[in-house]
């Protein structure tokens, strides 16, 4: 598409970005504006010949005074109509930046690294995606086109005057700068207005935010009344910039009002002195005209719009320190082809050397791991010894490094990012629940087809999820709820197990899994799944639970970010006094 030709130009600025795109078509609405200009100074020429000839009895009734009418309803409509030509053209451009800065804040958040410190909230991310993208776009179709056509009138304006009048329009020129300067000023200050406007909502989104997703805990905990006034507190700072920036706007709006009336009369006072008795009405008639008409509203919303290009460069500004965030594409190459299908079966994995650092903090340090094709491995230690971190340095989640990973022998160090994660079945510590049915959540699809029905009841069964025990009355069509909230801890663990089931991957990574379930669902579990239908698959393991580490092939036992014992369970717990402290916390 020709925004990605353009994207790739070095321009750092998305604000430049986004106003130089297309210039060609900026150009277009430029001349239709001035255009429109034109036509509309010309009103008040014919208005001003037509007023002074009939006054005069040189117009002839019959026949000039229609050619005189025609000319000036021509050049009304013509005005008009060049000025609908570029709002339309605005409207197009500005649709059209608007799905390129949707599509580039979409594709960036697919990519946005999780261990980044500088990550936006939640509630700064959605008000990003809810505020700014639609801000930012009004750039190009109401904030640029307005200017334009507010400048143009006020710089040619005094062209006009000279022409129509015998006035020196440099009094009048330094009138208009005077008050338009006064306003701009005013503008300024409101733009810092909206900015901290925008700041604050963005703040009190972002507490709501997380109220509603941890609202049921909250009041569970007691904490209802101390977020309330969390959110009080945000609510009233955004109030009172908003009431200041509404006592600014409501001043700026009354000087605009009044100056056209203003220069009114300083005009018609410079006119009555210079020409005396020769004054004409048509002179007269036609400064009002332009003082009282064509300027009127270019006087009033040019500092207006000022506030809004302001308004609209914070936006971009905020959409574009959202793009800045690192990425993964920063570490991996991401290609557009189509990935190759991974084989079902397990697959080796060895990582060599992998560290990883987070705020300065070394959280893994030098860990090498080999594990075999179709190799049973679990990963035990301490919270906090790194467990989950070495499962999601190995998905690239991570900004890890190491000296050497591979997959089935194969370098991943020029891997599409795609391809590596295609490799693996994922269940995280913290279980992504769609607000959708049953069926939905296995095969992590909305509106997921019916076909596959028999194959999605089959993991479920084998994941010890079943309708008739569970209450679970519609089969795969129950619906969720948000977050799960129709489901227990363990209900929810076990609808993500069947889901990496259902993925079909060789690798599967299980991020303390089994923490919400029996020791009795635990057994099955294994039985039908670990060490049943995943045998032919490579399987990781982080976990506290004891009674399945006899069943795994081996034991890496992690120890603040290193691997301080690798063997099988039984001979670790002998040979290691970790192991042994380990075992009898957990115990206990």
């Amino acid at each position: 598409m020709e925004y990605k030709i353009f994207f790739n130009l070095k321009i750092k600025s998305l604000f430049l970005k986004i106003l130089l795109m297309r210039i060609h078509m900026r150009f277009f609405v430029f001349i239709m504006s001035l255009i429109a200009t034109v036509f509309s100074l010309s009103v008040p020429y014919y208005q001003k010949e037509f007023l002074d000839g009939l006054l005069k009895n040189s117009v002839n009734i019959s026949h000039e005074i229609i050619i005189f009418l025609l000319l000036i309803f021509g050049f009304s409509m013509l005005s008009q109509l060049s000025v609908f030509i570029s709002k339309i053209f605005s409207y197009f451009e500005g649709s059209y930046i608007q799905k390129w800065l949707s599509h580039e804040t979409y594709s960036k958040t697919l990519v946005l690294k999780a261990d980044n410190p500088k990550k936006m909230s939640a509630g700064q991310a959605l008000s990003v995606y809810a505020t700014d993208v639609y801000t930012a776009c009004t750039l190009i179709d109401d904030v640029i086109p307005n200017i334009i056509s507010y400048i143009l009138p006020i710089l040619l304006a005094p062209v006009a005057i000279i022409i129509m009048t015998s006035i020196n329009p440099m009094l009048i020129i330094v009138v208009i700068l005077s008050i338009l300067t006064l306003n701009c000023l005013m503008a300024i200050k409101q733009g810092k207005y909206f900015f901290h406007n925008k700041m604050f909502a963005a703040i009190r989104i972002g507490h709501v935010n997380e109220w509603l997703q941890n609202m049921r805990v909250i009041r569970m905990l007691g904490w209802t009344e101390s977020l309330e006034k969390k959110i009080k507190y945000s609510r009233i700072k955004e109030t009172n910039n908003r009431l200041a920036m509404v006592t600014n706007g409501s001043t700026m709006n009354s000087i605009g009002y009044s100056a056209p009336f203003f220069i009114n009369i300083i005009a018609v006072f410079l006119l009555i002195k210079l020409e005396g008795n020769k004054i004409s009405s048509g002179q007269i008639f036609s400064l009002l005209w332009i003082f009282g008409v064509l300027l009127t509203r270019p006087l009033r919303m040019l500092p207006i719009m000022l506030v809004s290009i302001t308004d609209c460069y914070t936006s971009i500004k905020r959409v574009q320190n959202y793009w800045n965030q690192e990425t993964e594409k920063d570490e991996v190459q991401m290609k557009n082809n189509n990935l190759e299908n991974t084989n079902s079966e397990g697959c080796d994995l060895e990582i060599k050397n992998l560290s990883y650092k987070y705020e300065g903090k070394l959280l893994l340090d030098n860990i090498s791991i080999v594990i075999n094709k179709n190799e049973f491995v679990a990963i035990i230690g301490e919270v906090g010894s790194g467990k989950s971190l070495i499962l999601q340095a190995l998905l690239k989640i991570i900004s890890s490094e190491c000296e050497n990973y591979k997959i089935n022998n194969e370098s991943t160090e020029n891997m599409d990012l795609n391809k590596l994660r295609s490799y693996f079945s994922y269940v995280p510590q913290d279980i992504f629940i769609v607000n959708s049915n049953l069926r939905d959540n296995v095969a992590f699809e909305y509106d997921y087809q019916k076909n596959n029905d028999n194959e999605i009841i089959k993991c479920l069964e084998m994941s010890q999820f079943n309708f008739q025990t569970e209450n679970i009355k519609l089969g795969l069509n129950t619906e969720i709820g948000e977050r799960g909230v129709n489901l227990s801890g363990g209900q929810k663990q076990r609808v993500a197990i069947a889901r990496a089931c259902y993925a079909n991957c060789p690798i599967i990574l299980l991020d303390d899994c089994l923490s919400a379930l029996d020791v009795n669902t635990e057994e099955k579990i294994n039985e039908s799944l670990l060490n049943g239908h995943w045998k032919n698959k490579t399987r990781i393991l982080a976990t506290h639970r004891l009674s399945i580490l006899p069943k795994c092939d081996r034991v890496l036992f992690i120890k603040n970010g290193k691997i301080v014992e690798n063997g099988k369970f039984y001979e670790i717990y002998e040979r290691s006094n970790y192991v042994r402290d380990f075992v009898s916390t957990l115990s206990e």
